[in-house]
């Protein structure tokens, strides 16, 4: 992907099909169905792809087994349908993870498996393994990291695990294998309406060289996630907000904390969720909270009362307890909720919302990374009714998704890439930090074939090495600058600058500085 071959299309085309705004898995996935479909689409990004909510999960692809309790069953088996499609055609980034439900006495024993069973009939699926008991003796000796002296039993089930940017970053070259033009940083800043109020365009702003474009479709998307009231607002300032806001945070802990390979669901808090322990890239990712919030931010910031909510959770399940400095890193991420009534956030569920307004804008929002497929298929058959476009089935059921052909490595058939990259420069095979599992190649691979413009995009998305040890990102900030300097053909002073900016974006990511 190039991204000035991008702007050079978006000059060249006087009207598209479809205009996407918003760069997460809601717009990516959108743009995949879309364009796979054969229309012209492009994808217009603010920031970076996934900035927002779509790097920020608990990585799991699953049906989500709370949800039974509700009622959802609609909700539950139409995620675990898609866990089953996107596996299929994401093998690379999208594998199986078995999950530990540890119960205190017989009666959670009997509720917990007879949840998880209807759970493995609604899945019906050969590829993953059918729901099984773990005795007290066995919950002792295999899962030795948690005070199994409060235990009775467990469950283990099983679901499946990805990576949310790695994933992303897939399906945007996904999009433009199948023809997408696709832009990070480029923010639209207005919509652009007929005589008739109707939304026929939009004016977005390259935020790099400050060049502003108008563009023109038959119909827009408007899939940007928390902020997608903004736009709404844009097309109808008399539009009341769709969506509730929802923050949740992760924990980042040394693997040594619980030395397994498989999750644990804590099935029940205090306040009704649910908490998962879940082995990721040689760490424990612990998660995740649910608090409503007023303010909707870019880079949202975990709260104090947050991170020791979970980590007295950790107390009660864990032999070797975490303290607030143990934490390697600390992210949160915001949910784009549709409002329901007066509902807490806590039980608004987390089914999508497809609306079009007076003014033929269409928005997408809500729903979950598991759904991402389905809802950008169910958008597209919408914007075909409301743009007049000819009608044209969606491919996405079995199409694969980049990368797909070699499951030894996240990074699928793009490892022979970078592999070619070492060889034609060695130096390139060395890591970038004895805690981090980075090469300088990926560095060079991100920025040349996968659109990152800034440390950021490499450090947080295309590699996931703030998220997995802050402090030592930090300490290789001045490396990855003069890489990425090197690549891009920039001066010394945007080194300085570019690690000016990433020290206060890793700021958030530090338990101190929160």
């Amino acid at each position: 992907m190039n991204r000035e071959q991008m702007l050079s299309r978006v000059e060249a085309e006087k009207l598209w099909d479809i205009i996407i705004i918003g760069g997460g898995c809601s717009g990516v996935g959108c743009a995949v169905d879309a364009a796979s479909r054969g229309f012209k689409v492009l994808l217009l990004e603010a920031s970076d792809f996934g900035k927002g909510t779509s790097s920020r999960s608990t990585k799991l692809i699953h049906g989500g087994i709370r949800y039974l309790k509700s009622g959802q069953m609609k909700l539950v088996k139409e995620a675990l349908k898609e866990r089953e499609i996107l596996i299929n055609n994401a093998p690379h980034v999208v594998r199986n993870l078995s999950f530990l439900v540890p119960c205190r006495n017989f009666f959670e024993i009997a509720f917990y498996g007879a949840g998880l069973s209807i759970y493995d009939l609604l899945a019906r699926s050969t590829r993953f393994k059918k729901v099984r008991f773990v005795s007290h003796p066995n919950l002792m000796r295999d899962f030795s990291a948690l005070r199994a002296d409060r235990f009775a039993g467990g469950w283990i089930y099983e679901d499946a695990q990805f990576d949310d940017a790695r994933l992303l970053i897939n399906l945007v070259r996904t999009a433009v294998d199948k023809g997408a033009t696709v832009l990070n940083y480029s923010r639209v800043f207005t919509l652009i309406k007929d005589a008739n109020g109707i939304v026929e365009g939009v004016k977005f702003v390259d935020e790099e060289s400050g060049k502003l474009f108008s563009v023109r479709a038959k119909i827009i998307i408007n899939a940007t996630g928390v902020f997608c009231d903004q736009i709404r607002r844009m097309s109808d300032p008399q539009l009341d907000e769709i969506v509730m806001p929802s923050q949740g945070i992760h924990l980042v802990l040394r693997k040594s904390f619980c030395p397994i390979d498989s999750a644990i669901l804590i099935p029940k808090t205090r306040d009704k969720r649910v908490i998962f322990l879940i082995p990721w890239n040689g760490r424990i990712l612990v998660g995740t909270t649910d608090t409503p919030i007023q303010r909707i931010e870019i880079e949202p910031t975990a709260l104090h009362e947050e991170i020791q909510y979970l980590l007295t959770i950790l107390e009660q399940y864990l032999k070797k307890v975490p303290a607030t400095e143990d934490i390697l890193s600390v992210f949160a991420g915001i949910r784009p909720l549709v409002k329901q009534g007066n509902k807490p956030t806590s039980q608004i569920s987390r089914d999508f919302l497809i609306e079009v307004d007076k003014n033929k804008l269409i928005t997408l929002t809500g729903g979950k990374w598991t759904t991402y497929r389905l809802m950008a298929q169910k958008t597209i058959d919408f914007a075909i009714k409301i743009g007049n476009l000819p009608f044209k089935e969606s491919r996405t059921r079995e199409l694969k998704i980049h990368g797909w052909q070699n499951t030894s490595s996240i990074y699928g058939s793009d490892i022979d890439g970078i592999s070619k990259l070492i060889a034609s420069d060695p130096c390139l095979s060395e890591k970038l930090s004895e805690d981090l599992p980075y090469t300088k190649a990926e560095t060079i691979w991100a920025v040349r074939y996968e659109m990152a413009r800034n440390m950021e995009d490499v450090l947080c998305r295309r590699t996931r090495a703030l998220f997995l040890d802050s402090r030592a990102t930090l300490e290789i900030a001045p490396k990855v600058a003069r890489l990425m300097a090197k690549e891009l053909g920039k001066a010394a002073t945007w080194e300085l600058d570019q690690i000016s900016k990433f020290q206060q974006i890793a700021r958030k990511f530090l338990v101190q500085e929160v």
